[in-house]
């Protein structure tokens, strides 16, 4: 007969070790997820918003609307005898006079875009690693190392910034009325920003081993001050797509 299994094994020292504390200590999904492949989802995702932006940038929408409507008003003046000749050059005339704006505005408005949807993402994670991880060192150590702190801002922070990808999709794709899209799309990114941040402290302070003193007195302030500044760039992101929907309700 076969002795009974013993819930204690053995480990290089000879000493008993309980099994359920010896399969606890194997890294977990998130300690084991490669830097690249976080670093690959943070690029793929701000190349996703610079598409969404310029594919929805108002103010060439605004210039476009303009210019049919004034070619609309200039036809309507037209007597009727003389549409057949003067019809075409009226409105060549028309598009001559916009063209040069809208090849400016929509210039300006893809380095808007460019810094909206890339650059400011991209600054914003790299210096909350660098911030983050630079403030645990000086006040007690950061137990987790760099690339923990790096897997956490960029898990959270990327997280974040897909989910207001989707979000802001799923507004301008599927949105009713003009107010509706305008509100829920405002406290979707809040909301958003907030539980991103919310899971960053959460994330950094359990890979990090942070002691109750570190949470309340840099965590707590530090997620605030985050929040301020997530709240202002929620403005920037929603002023964009909020002004094309009214655009669309002006149609």
């Amino acid at each position: 007969m076969n002795p009974p299994k013993s819930p204690l094994v053995y480990g290089p020292t000879d000493q008993p070790v309980n099994s359920g504390s010896a399969s606890s200590d194997q890294p977990s999904l998130r300690a084991s997820v490669p830097l690249w492949i976080v670093a690959a989802a943070l690029a793929a995702t701000w190349f996703l918003n610079l598409k969404l932006l310029l594919s929805h940038d108002p103010l060439s929408r605004a210039l476009q609307l303009g210019a049919d409507l004034a070619k609309e008003q200039a036809l309507k003046a037209i007597p009727q005898d003389w549409m057949g000749w003067l019809a075409q050059p009226v409105i060549q005339l028309i598009n001559e006079y916009v063209t040069p704006y809208a090849v400016t505005g929509k210039a300006l408005m893809a380095s808007w875009a460019l810094t909206l949807g890339v650059i400011i993402p991209a600054a914003v994670t790299l210096l909350a690693f660098v911030g983050i991880h630079l403030v645990l060192r000086i006040t007690g150590g950061a137990p987790g190392g760099w690339r923990a702190t790096a897997r956490s801002v960029g898990m959270c922070l990327g997280a974040s910034d897909l989910a207001v990808l989707a979000w802001t999709w799923w507004q301008v794709a599927y949105g009713d009325d003009f107010f509706s899209r305008a509100l829920g799309l405002g406290v979707g990114l809040l909301a958003i920003r907030l539980i991103a941040l919310a899971w960053l402290l959460i994330d950094i302070t359990e890979r990090h081993r942070l002691g109750a003193l570190r949470v309340l007195l840099l965590g707590v302030p530090s997620l605030l001050l985050s929040l301020a500044f997530s709240a202002l760039l929620a403005f920037a992101w929603g002023l964009w797509f909020t002004s094309g929907f009214a655009l669309t309700a002006l149609r």
